[in-house]
This record gives C-alpha cells, structure tokens and sequence, in this order.
C-alpha cells in the first residue's frame, strides 16, 4: 500500500523555499504568490501568501508531499495548522541577512516541538567561507535544546536539496529505531543528528556535516544520487550563493 508523508519547508520570507521544492518536485510546484506589497522590509517580486506544494515518489513508491509555508510572520496563524501530522521539517536560513539568527528565532520558537524532536534539518545559505561559520547556528541551536543536522547548502541546486531530505529521513529513521528500542526521546534525537556529525552535529567549518554527505553507516539511501546528475551539481555548495538569486 502506497503511504503518503507530509514534509514542511520553513524559513523566512526570501531563504529559498520555493526554490527547493521546485528544484526537486516531479511535479510544476503548486505556488500561492502574489506581489510583494512591502518591498522597504525585502526587495522581492513576489512572496508566498498560503503555501507552496510539491510533491516526490520515491522507489518503493511511497510519496513525500512537499508543503512551503508562507516566511512572514503576520501569516503566522496558518504555521500551526500546515505542521499538524507533518513528519519532518526542512528549516531554511539565510546568512547575509543583517540578523539571521533573530528571523531564524520566529521559527525556532513557533516550531520547538516538531525541532526538539529531532524531526528535522537545518540548511543555511549564502554561508561566509570563514572557518566555523557553520558552528554559531549549531550553537544557537544548542542554546534552545535542539539537536538536528546542519549544513551549508545553495537550494538551486538539486542535489544539495536531495542532501537535506536524505539526511532528513536518516534523522527519522534513527529516531524510530531507537524508539523502538527503548531510548528516551531526546538522547535519541542527539543521537540521530550524531549519526551525521560525530561531534554531536558540531560543525568544524562552513561545509555540509560529514563533508557533505550523511554517515554511509546510517544512510540507507531513501534519496540515492543520480550518476546522472550534471556535474556542476556535483558537490554540495562550498561557497555563498549569488546576490540574485530567486528565492522565497
């Protein structure tokens, strides 16, 4: 019997959530935007106003529907609604913003229990080259008792999107496994997002955990990269993303 999961793209207005589902939707994503009426706050076109769906089969033939949901904060009231029975969350962030860390805040909080859960990635764009760029949102994330995977990603491209999901349902599927097992809730989502960092999701540099690539002794290749991809899609993003890039 084919089963049906509901995956949420977070993050705020502009960090790339319509990109990254269109880049892996097999379906043209289903978009609610319309013209951006507060151009002063973010010079984007468009913005979403109720949400953005794609959707992916995957081998076995179950489906994974892939819901965006809109980045500004007065559509807040439809947040909770969209995360009811989701099992995961891609959490977006982008790091030329003036103050990422306080718009990567509203979503820490008004989703603490789905990312405490361990039940998510974070992907955080446009990342300084510096070393230990990527520590300080593992950091922010430690500070509020959340413990998920992290890593440097341009949402372009599909490979790196097929990276947050494949690390994404590693995270689950550790979860569940050590559930089963017994393991209390949150030493299992520490040890989930350890099964991708073995510092404990610490961050050494501003490249994806693991170099890019989830522990091959815990993923089980629910999203196995194409050969066949082109080759600049062939690593992860090591460098920021461009300044016009179209994002939402």
């Amino acid at each position: 019997m084919v089963q049906e999961y509901k995956l949420l793209f977070a993050g705020g207005m502009g960090v790339g959530k319509t990109t990254a589902i269109s880049a892996v939707s097999e379906i043209p994503p289903v978009s609610t935007d319309v013209a951006n009426s507060d151009r002063e706050a973010f010079d984007k076109e468009l913005t979403t106003v109720t949400l953005d769906y794609g959707r992916i089969t995957l081998p076995s033939g179950d489906r994974l529907r892939l819901y965006g949901i809109p980045g500004q904060q007065r559509f807040s009231f439809m947040w909770a609604m969209l995360e009811h029975g989701a099992m995961g969350m891609v959490l977006l962030a982008d790091a030329s913003r003036p103050d990422p860390f306080a718009e990567l805040d509203i979503f820490l909080k008004s989703f603490h229990k789905l990312l405490r859960s361990g039940r998510a990635v974070l992907g955080v764009g446009r990342l300084s080259k510096r070393r230990g760029a990527l520590d300080k949102y593992v950091a922010k994330l430690a500070r509020r008792k959340i413990k998920i995977p992290v890593f440097s990603v341009d949402v372009r491209k599909k490979k790196d999107v097929l990276l947050l999901l494949d690390a994404l349902f590693t995270q689950i599927e550790v979860l569940e496994d050590d559930y089963r097992g017994g393991e209390p809730a949150e030493k299992a989502a520490q040890s989930a997002s350890s099964a991708h960092d073995p510092a404990g999701g610490l961050a050494d540099s501003n490249a994806p955990a693991e170099g890019g690539k989830p522990s091959e002794k815990t993923n089980r290749g629910v999203f196995p990269v194409s050969d066949k991809e082109p080759a600049k899609d062939s690593e992860p993003s090591q460098t920021t993303q461009s300044a016009n890039e179209t994002t939402v």
